[in-house]
């Protein structure tokens, strides 16, 4: 037997008004500070004046979205030495203005000044309301600051927003801490229907476990599964049960009502759906629910009921509420750290060796704690140049400010990814 899984689709935000000035003809020192998306179209201008000189009162053509950019005068401080040519593409069509001009001032390294925009952002302007995107930025701001308090306030104006949990605070030392801190931990969701096919992703998961202290298991796009599909998570769960591992189940809540319904069938709904269901009640240390689903289990089978042994430090589940694709473990990955900036940046020039040989190219930025105007224009011209080769650039754990900064320089959302790190 099998049974599905239902779940409502989340909402989409809306299109994303102009907030920013628009152009005017005063002199820049009469002017207030250009928004983030003015920066690129000045880049996009000036870029084209200089590769290609265009006849008097000629207009450029819309279709050319990618140039080379020499240097014009803007809030960036380009780095000394040869000027830097990146290109700049279209700013992704999902970002608002909000958001756009605290990526900015964070990638220049004002993250209070970011911070300010997003706070005064998603409390009155309406397009930063409805951006998941705009929200996650904040509660990322909000955390290297440090400020729980805060960061509670805005999690229930979240809930109410969206109707769905906020992400869940990180304890961390101190700052000095975050250039090497891993993140919340590896990710893993299971999507589908459940049933053998899926042996070598829960293969996969646990042998990637092994290699992190605590994960996250997201089973929210689950659609049913088989009773061979819910033995063998249920004897995943159980051996992580057993070595005592912090894992949190995310949205188990589908699952388990739908595992309910099967067992009330009693032996004839397959002794995996009840492994599974006991497994879960378990992990959610559900004593009363556990009791009596095992007692009714052991009528049913005639066996002695299982024993009442619930994982030990539970990890705190943790909102999925940054919808990325989710992909395999890699073989290996290029992982940066720390603060990347300018045209030549160390860590990035590894990206040319790392690609020769490899068709796909993943990016693990979980420990990058902030990325520059200019690196990140370096990095869209590298991942242009490794597309024109065929192959695929994923990246993985920049967190929700930085990936901001990386959308309004023109990298694709196509290029962002979640996966067990």
């Amino acid at each position: 037997m099998a049974f599905s899984l239902f779940h409502k689709p989340g909402a989409r935000p809306k299109g994303k008004p102009e907030l920013t000035p628009q152009h005017d003809a005063r002199a820049p020192n009469k002017r207030g500070p250009a928004s983030a998306r003015e920066v690129a179209d000045t880049a996009k201008v000036q870029g084209r004046a200089v590769g290609k000189p265009a006849a008097q009162g000629e207009l450029p053509d819309a279709r050319d979205r990618d140039i080379t950019l020499t240097g014009p005068p803007s809030l960036i401080d380009w780095s000394p030495g040869s000027p830097p040519s990146i290109q700049v593409a279209e700013a992704n069509p999902g970002l608002c203005a909000v958001l756009e001009n605290a990526a900015l001032l964070f990638a220049s390294g004002q993250a209070h000044q970011a911070r300010q925009l997003l706070e005064q952002g998603v409390a009155t302007d309406e397009e930063a309301k409805l951006s998941p995107l705009a929200w996650l930025a904040l509660f990322d701001l909000l955390q290297r600051a440090g400020d729980r308090t805060a960061f509670d306030q805005f999690a229930l104006q979240y809930v109410v927003a969206f109707e769905r949990s906020a992400p869940a605070w990180e304890e961390r030392g101190t700052k000095s801490d975050t250039a090497a801190r891993p993140g919340s931990g590896g990710y893993f969701a299971l999507t589908g229907k459940l049933s053998t096919a899926n042996s070598g992703q829960i293969a996969n998961m646990l042998a990637a476990m092994k290699k992190q202290p605590q994960a996250r298991l997201d089973l929210a796009s689950l659609s049913g599964a088989d009773e061979a599909g819910a033995r063998l998570l249920a004897n995943a769960l159980a051996q992580l049960r057993k070595h005592r591992y912090a894992l949190a189940l995310q949205h188990p809540e589908k699952l388990r009502q739908a595992l309910d319904q099967a067992v009330k069938q009693g032996r004839d709904a397959g002794e995996g759906y009840w492994t599974l269901l006991l497994e879960l009640l378990q992990w959610q240390n559900d004593f009363k629910a556990f009791e009596d689903r095992a007692l009714e289990f052991a009528i049913a089978f005639e066996l002695s009921p299982p024993s009442w042994e619930p994982p030990t430090d539970v990890a705190a589940p943790a909102a999925a509420a940054d919808p990325l694709p989710v992909i395999d473990a890699p073989t290996d990955t290029l992982v940066w750290q720390g603060c990347m900036a300018g045209p030549t940046d160390a860590q990035l020039k590894k990206f040319t060796e790392f690609r020769e040989g490899r068709n796909v190219l993943p990016i693990d930025m979980s420990a990058v704690e902030r990325i520059d105007f200019v690196c990140a224009g370096a990095l869209l011209n590298a991942i242009g140049r490794a597309e024109s080769q065929r192959k695929s650039v994923q990246i993985s754990g920049a967190t929700p400010i930085i990936r901001a900064l990386l959308l309004l320089i023109g990298i694709s959302p196509r290029h962002f990814v979640k996966k067990p790190q």
